[in-house]
């Protein structure tokens, strides 16, 4: 009866049980992507260091810098990520990095290291100063007041109460 079905094992058709363990592996790997694959085209894309998922209509949830990275990956990912970089290239995502901070998570630029005293930050990173652009200087010669002539600001993310 089965056989009349189509599930029978005939010439041409492929029984599961006679497939070796690694082409059931492939398979499962196969379907998996596919999975995957079904759940961008509903706006679902996946953290690509947590592996995550998130839905795409919230646009703090993943940061774009060519992968996607969640908010909850980000300390651990620019510490490694940023050391990897030339300086240029670091530049570029540290300055939308600190621009979808402020945007999303309400980060604070900070021309000096934290204060201690405060409750520790759930995130702080020291990036080039957007103003001045490094160098400390603005088009007159004086000190950037955006740095107060460091060449670098903080960007600070507060525990939220």
């Amino acid at each position: 009866m089965l056989q009349e079905l189509g599930h029978g094992s005939s010439p041409g058709t492929h029984n599961p049980a006679e497939h070796s363990p690694f082409e059931a592996l492939l398979r499962i790997e196969q379907d998996l992507n596919d999975l995957v694959n079904a759940l961008a085209l509903l706006g679902i894309k996946r953290c690509s260091q947590c592996r995550q998922f998130f839905r795409c209509t919230d646009p703090g949830a993943l940061f774009d810098c060519g992968k996607l990275i969640c908010f909850a990956c980000i300390p651990e990912w620019w510490s490694a990520q940023s050391g990897q970089l030339s300086i240029s290239p670091r530049e570029e995502i540290e300055g939308k990095l600190a621009s979808w901070l402020r945007k999303y998570h309400r980060a604070e630029v900070v021309k000096e290291a934290p204060d201690a005293s405060h409750d520790a930050p759930q995130l702080q990173l020291v990036t080039t100063c957007r103003e001045c652009r490094g160098s400390g200087k603005l088009l007159e010669g004086e000190r950037c007041r955006f740095c107060n002539g460091l060449g670098t600001v903080w960007i600070v993310v507060r525990k939220e109460t």
